[in-house]
């Protein structure tokens, strides 16, 4: 693996974020030459990276980023909550669908080796067990309806470039499941599932928590540095179909609380407020091509969860309030 990436130059987009900061450092550490680009600087990038404050909603800004890159690993996108994907969904969908036109297309421009796309688990329809050739054969789920397209619109667009382009540039596309761990979103407003109720946890002043729904509903946790080193594998290997990135397991959102609480001791009281949603009942990834591509790694969700709890409680004043319209 060393050899294929050493001294390759590669461009991160979104490289500060939950995945890419990962992605980096194992990129960094088989001696790629690395660029990342995002809007804010995160100072665990080791020296060496190349970072671009960049806005890539301007085809220009990709074109200038993209220039002399062999390999692209697009993770660029707008992450929150269900509720804020439902109240603010132009914000959601817009910039993602501007970030992978022109990032694919500048690639193509500046003849890039090879791109890979990142999806999302959104792009299912609700469904126990999510296979990767089925979905096409249903609509996202509402909960995830304009993020899901978005997605899906971009798998179109690597679709449609293979079609035309396949002897110029190879691609992958990988459809990431509930991905978590150190520099998430932790904003309560905002975050998704697990950084939410990490934040409600560590910054409850009455040891009370209080949990949407009535904890029923199961999902696919992976954690954050077992995506990157998916990615990593899969663009050397280069399948010819979208790949799911999951642990391939189940966990009700009940037994996640119950670990969370196990780390404070379970000293905390929890409230399940059954007023509220409790979203899709079941969305489990199936992962057997993923380990037909020789992959199978998956943190223990209760180990990934500790070592989260262990990142934010140490960084926590350095977060800033995610702001989904932050694009500048």
């Amino acid at each position: 693996m060393a050899n294929f990436y050493k001294n390759k130059k590669i461009l991160i987009t979104g490289g500060t974020g939950l995945i890419g900061i990962q992605l980096t450092k194992e990129l960094y550490k088989l001696g790629a030459k690395i660029s990342v680009v995002s809007l804010e600087k995160n100072l665990e990038l080791p020296k060496k990276v190349n970072f671009h404050k960049t806005d890539l909603r301007k085809l220009e800004n990709c074109l200038k980023v993209t220039k002399n890159i062999d390999f692209v690993f697009h993770l660029a996108g707008i992450k929150g909550s269900p509720k804020m994907t439902k109240t603010k969904p132009y914000s959601f969908m817009t910039p993602m669908m501007m970030f992978n036109i022109n990032m694919l297309e500048a690639s193509r421009i500046n003849n890039v080796k090879r791109f890979l796309y990142t999806s999302s688990i959104g792009v299912y329809s609700p469904k126990d067990i999510m296979r990767e050739k089925d979905v096409w054969k249903t609509f996202p789920s509402n909960n995830d309806w304009y993020s899901g397209w978005a997605k899906r619109i971009g798998e179109l667009q690597v679709d449609a470039y293979r079609k035309e382009y396949k002897n110029q540039m190879k691609t992958i596309i990988v459809r990431p499941a509930n991905v978590y761990g150190p520099h998430d979103n932790f904003d309560v407003n905002t975050a998704m599932v697990i950084p939410s109720l990490i934040n409600k946890f560590v910054n409850s002043k009455n040891r009370k928590v209080s949990v949407w729904g009535n904890g029923s509903a199961i999902r696919d946790f992976i954690f954050s540095r077992d995506v990157a080193l998916a990615m990593v594998n899969l663009m050397k290997k280069v399948p010819n179909e979208p790949v799911n990135i999951g642990s391939g397991k189940g966990y009700s959102i009940k037994k996640l609380v119950e670990y969370i609480n196990m780390y404070f001791k379970n000293s905390y009281k929890i409230i399940w407020d059954k007023s509220k949603p409790t979203g899709d009942k079941i969305r489990i990834l199936d992962t057997k091509i993923l380990k037909k591509m020789g992959f199978n790694q998956s943190t223990n969700l209760k180990d990934g969860v500790y070592e989260t709890i262990d990142w934010y409680k140490k960084n926590k004043e350095k977060q800033r309030r995610f702001n989904i319209f932050k694009n500048e």
